[in-house]
């Protein structure tokens, strides 16, 4: 039996023609296709194979147990963060599972690409997303336990949207049973549970999504948990990290169970508190848009694809001039005591970058936001702040720096650029956040930029 992966140009049962190898490794192949239908219409489509260059008989045929398994609980499933299955068949001895083929990369992939940790407001939206997709998995009449979750099974798209990709050792949870039939897991995000010490749970996922972040946040995975030793904490390997992001964190990776995070949800929620306040105010969690009046319904699994995210009706937020920072109630403009909780309102900080150099520019450029990304056009993301017209010569990286918004203030963080980032003199070190003070100078090439901050007026 032919065991490399499939040509280019290969049709597998007269109507997928292979446009290329778009993955291999592990258990199988992944192909982009196009499906010839009959009536001369197409559509583009992952193919997903079974590898059989790897394994002997024992596992070859373990492995098609579990790849079987992915196809049966994929087809019945509907979300907008899992991938649309519309096929599983064997053709010529050769298993193959036909899904969406999803544009964008793996978390791992923009870890490679970052070399280095990813910033806490990118990594915030994508922990929300899974644990959404995860709290639709673990409420299905038989709580699906993905069992596997790490940087190169979650793919995003453009839009910045989350894919959860290979449910190859999901397994379904079994009331009473005390441990799993399968231990497996990739060893640096595995609960100690999968380890043979008891069945897995939703817990176990929480587990791994604690580990996932760690390494998003970090840029290197945790060590194994039978790894003697404590863990290095999230915010002392990475100072940019809030004190409130990592405890949440090191709480979803607990080594009881019982210590985590009881469901998806409620970590979610604990997610949500590390946003900025406006962003908190336009979220709720997924459990409320099926619950009573009373609220007290459970999350119910659904055949239909969940509703993404939504914010709030216009009505339920205030408008107002000033929101407490506090409970986050709308208040007005001259208002100094919040009229639901009674705190007094600070005057908000108005935060600027004004230019130095080139000299003639006389720019006042605004912070607005949580995250203000720097550089030219046309870098892997785009940019919040274009300073092509005072870099005519391109001393500037695309992507250069960041500038952060937390509770107290700004941080700065050079994106690893080509000529590097100084605060007042002094040049940062990559992937380091440096908080900013009234005053300070940044030096981007040939731009010197003043970081200023001054009270709004009431």
């Amino acid at each position: 039996m032919d065991t490399k992966p499939l040509a280019v140009g290969t049709v597998v049962r007269g109507r997928y023609r292979v446009l290329r190898l778009v993955a291999g490794g592990g258990m199988s192949w992944i192909y982009q296709v196009q499906e010839e239908r009959p009536e001369g219409s197409s559509a583009v489509w992952a193919l997903k194979e079974l590898r059989l260059d790897t394994m002997d008989r024992q596992s070859l045929d373990e492995a098609r147990t579990l790849f079987e398994q992915e196809a049966n609980l994929l087809v019945r499933l509907a979300h907008p963060n899992l991938p649309k299955v519309a096929a599983f068949f064997v053709d010529e001895g050769r298993s193959y599972l036909v899904m969406e083929f999803v544009h964008g990369v793996s978390l791992q992939k923009r870890l490679d690409t970052a070399q280095g940790p990813l910033l806490q407001s990118e990594v915030l939206p994508y922990a929300i997303q899974i644990c959404e997709v995860l709290a639709y998995l673990h409420a299905q009449p038989s709580p699906i336990i993905f069992r596997d979750l790490k940087p190169s099974n979650m793919m995003v798209t453009p839009s910045g949207q989350i894919k959860l990709i290979d449910f190859g050792i999901a397994r379904t949870y079994k009331q009473g049973q005390n441990r799993d039939t399968v231990s497996m897991g990739s060893e640096n995000y595995a609960a100690p549970e999968q380890w043979g010490r008891a069945q897995s749970d939703a817990r176990t996922d929480i587990y791994g999504l604690g580990a996932t972040l760690y390494h998003l946040l970090t840029g290197s995975p945790p060590l194994p948990t039978f790894v003697p030793g404590a863990r290095e904490p999230v915010d002392t390997a990475n100072p940019a990290v809030s004190a409130e992001l990592a405890q949440i964190v090191e709480k979803a990776m607990a080594s009881e169970r019982e210590a985590r995070y009881e469901s998806a949800l409620a970590m979610r929620q604990a997610l949500i508190e590390c946003l900025p306040l406006l962003e908190r105010l336009r979220l709720r969690t997924p459990g409320d848009r099926q619950r009573g009046p009373a609220g007290d319904a459970p999350l119910q699994a659904s055949p239909t694809p969940a509703a993404p995210t939504a914010p709030f009706a216009a009505a339920s937020i205030p408008i107002a001039d000033r929101y407490c920072g506090t409970c986050g109630a709308g208040n007005s403009q001259h208002a100094r005591f919040c009229r639901h909780c009674g705190q007094r309102l600070e005057q908000e900080l108005a935060a600027e970058l004004l230019v130095l150099e080139p000299a003639g520019w006389n720019w006042s450029i605004p912070l607005l936001g949580s995250s203000v990304l720097i550089g030219r056009p046309h870098g892997q993301r785009p940019v919040d702040l274009d300073v092509s017209p005072l870099d005519p010569d391109g001393y500037v990286s695309r992507n250069h720096a960041v500038i952060e918004a937390g509770d107290d203030g700004h941080s700065i963080v050079d994106l690893a650029s080509s000529n590097g980032t100084a605060v007042n003199g002094s040049k940062l070190r990559p992937h380091q956040a440096c908080r900013l003070g009234n005053g300070d100078q940044i030096r981007m090439g040939k731009m010197l930029l003043t970081y200023r901050v001054q009270r709004k007026k009431a």
